[in-house]
């Protein structure tokens, strides 16, 4: 039988650390042009959110530092985000970030407030700035790319390595991540769907909410 480690926090970025989604943020301030072609073809499930980003990523004609300066300007954390990372962090809790957004605005969002990013693994679109644009890659556990379910991927990953997991999400792109979890803080979308289908869950608006309960799911 393999050992597993004791127990992984996987969490969602957008709107879950965040207040909003900064992804969507970028977008509404520098295009591209056919964003909300690209958006509406994501809400009607035409094409994934990981798609999403592929596609209207590689048309943001921007530098890292106007993209960076813009978010440091304007992300907005969840009260007591920074508090909870503390605590994990000094109990030697695994933290994981997997998101389908992408990781310059995510760590640079951390930066922003004192995290080192290299202290916290982070599992999202890997970018990488062109002369025309930005190209997103996503790639899986076993390094394969890959072009929806990432977020999924990685908690079946880690339901093989972990005793338990706790998920923090908001929207239905974390809803198979969270079924597969022992336990869900939920907010949000997320939230609304445990509800109508009673389904058991946390909700958290705040950090605080959270470290009120994670103390008796870690032991």
């Amino acid at each position: 039988m393999k050992n597993k480690k004791p127990i992984l926090i996987q969490s969602d970025f957008d709107n879950t650390i965040t207040i909003g989604n900064v992804s969507e943020q970028i977008h509404d301030k520098f295009g591209p042009a056919n964003w909300d072609t690209i958006y509406q073809n994501y809400r009607s499930g035409k094409i994934s959110v990981e798609e999403s980003n592929i596609y209207s990523f590689q048309f943001l004609n921007f530098t890292e530092k106007q993209l960076n300066e813009f978010v440091c300007n304007n992300v907005k954390f969840r009260k007591g985000f920074k508090q909870f990372y503390d605590f994990i962090s000094n109990k030697k809790i695994d933290y994981k970030i997997v998101s389908s957004g992408v990781d310059f605005y995510i760590k640079s969002s951390l930066k922003s407030i004192g995290i080192d990013c290299n202290s916290v693994p982070i599992y999202s679109g890997i970018s990488q700035f062109v002369n025309d644009g930005i190209e997103i890659k996503y790639i899986d556990p076993f390094g394969n790319p890959i072009s929806s379910e990432f977020k999924n991927s990685f908690t079946e990953y880690h339901k093989d390595n972990y005793s338990k997991i706790i998920y923090l999400g908001d929207s239905l792109t974390d809803l198979n991540s969270s079924l597969k979890s022992d336990y869900v803080f939920a907010t949000s979308k997320l939230y609304d769907y445990y509800v109508n289908n009673n389904l058991d869950c946390f909700y958290f608006d705040s950090y605080e909410d959270v470290l009120a309960k994670i103390n008796e799911l870690i032991d």
